[in-house]
């Protein structure tokens, strides 16, 4: 059952300010010591800290295979470490995490790491926050809430804001269903997510380059409890998007049809895909036959609009680079063609 939290009091004045001077963190490191040498804390303080370092401080690094390129070492290490693959395209591979995140790549970072190493998420983030928080307790004898922060985007939306994959010491959504707006009227679906607007506001003080990767908020009411970053996701049999599909699926039931080749075989012979092409050219690109399946000239872009309107059906797809573009590799629908979940 989910935890209700108490609803918050919004402070007249919220105080956020990074905390400078940390050390580059290494496998090892006391990272709540490394804190709490640097930052004034009092109690009720929230300190939002970015996922880079406490995966680092946890040993949560992997290096490429000899002669494998860091991005492809990505997308490997992505496909091994996911509960589920949602949709892989050319220009990104998104995969529920077995955290129970849906993101670009796993989650897996291949910035400021140095050494050509890519950096994991931490095996349990909530467990990470909650070690952290008793960690600057005994360190400076203060009552602070952790927020561990990562950088996502959003569906929707263009660009990437911070998110909460960690939580102690506050309640992660702060519940207000059962109260009353202005004019006396009923909230009857208002749950605030809480932890993801602290990730967001630490956010606006620090910058990839910045080197700041500790952030302290000031005067935020925490509402009570101990959920843990976990409440924020959404399960999946509430998400209507789970699969990767959804945004398309309508338009392309009606207007794009494979037929099944002479003779069987794997794999489509002809293709009727208006809508397919339509969604390349938008993108600049092109879209043609090919034996193996089809195939998408110009960037990778139009390779993933395509590759996602069919994704969107629920074809199962791999994809190739070669001299005539992107090749789609097209299998059967999966059984899951009428679908409505999203």
């Amino acid at each position: 059952m989910r935890e209700r939290a108490a609803s918050r009091r919004r402070p007249g004045r919220l105080v956020v300010e990074a905390v400078d001077g940390l050390p580059e963190v290494r496998p090892g490191d006391d990272l709540a010591a490394l804190i709490a040498a640097r930052a004034t804390l009092a109690d009720g303080d929230v300190v939002a800290v970015a996922q880079k370092v406490v995966s680092k401080a946890e040993g949560a690094l992997a290096d490429p295979r000899p002669g494998e390129s860091r991005q492809a070492a990505r997308r490997r290490l992505a496909r091994a470490h996911a509960e589920r693959v949602v949709v892989d395209t050319p220009w990104v591979l998104i995969t529920r995490t077995r955290h129970g995140l849906v993101c670009a790549n796993g989650g897996i970072d291949a910035s400021n790491v140095g050494d050509g190493a890519l950096v994991l998420l931490p095996d349990d983030p909530d467990a990470s926050a909650r070690r952290l928080r008793a960690g600057l307790a005994e360190a400076t004898g203060t009552d602070v809430a952790v927020v561990i922060t990562d950088t996502f985007g959003r569906p929707w939306r263009r660009g990437q804001t911070d998110v909460a994959i960690g939580l102690a010491g506050m309640a992660a959504l702060d519940d207000e269903r059962g109260g009353s707006d202005r004019d006396g009227g009923a909230l009857e679906v208002t749950e605030v997510a809480l932890a993801d607007e602290v990730a967001a506001a630490s956010d606006l003080v620090r910058r990839k380059a910045s080197g700041t990767p500790v952030v302290l908020l000031r005067g935020l009411a925490r509402p009570s409890g101990e959920s843990g970053a976990g409440a924020l996701v959404r399960p999946p049999d509430e998400d209507l998007f789970a699969h990767g599909r959804g945004r398309l699926a309508a338009r392309l039931r009606e207007a794009a049809t494979m037929s099944a080749p002479a003779g069987g075989g794997a794999g489509p012979a002809r293709w009727e895909h208006d809508d397919l092409a339509a969604l390349a050219h938008a993108a600049g690109g092109t879209l043609a036959a090919h034996p193996d399946g089809l195939v998408v000239r110009g960037d990778r872009l139009a390779a993933g609009l395509v590759a996602a309107g069919l994704a969107d059906q629920g074809h199962e797809l791999a994809w190739r680079e070669d001299p005539d573009g992107v090749v789609l590799l097209v299998g059967p629908v999966d059984g899951a063609d009428d679908d409505t979940r999203g």
